[in-house]
């Protein structure tokens, strides 16, 4: 398993991020979208996808997450 590499930070809110983090199953999911919120309490990134949905991603599950524009 390669080292987890997360380059989002919480002062990103507003930019579109992308994410692939493990689930409790040990199964990955991914995710794009506008980082709306950083949940500093749980450690959690909130994202809105392409569908309008929020997408919470805890931030010590992720395997990679970068701004991608």
């Amino acid at each position: 398993m390669r080292p987890s590499q997360n380059l989002v930070e919480p002062a990103d809110l507003g930019k579109r991020v992308s994410f692939q983090w493990e689930l409790p199953n040990g199964l990955y999911q991914e995710a794009v979208g506008i980082l709306e919120l950083f949940d500093h309490a749980s450690e959690t990134y909130v994202l809105r996808d392409k569908h309008d949905r929020l997408v919470r991603v805890p931030r010590r599950d992720v395997r990679y997450g970068k701004v991608v524009g």
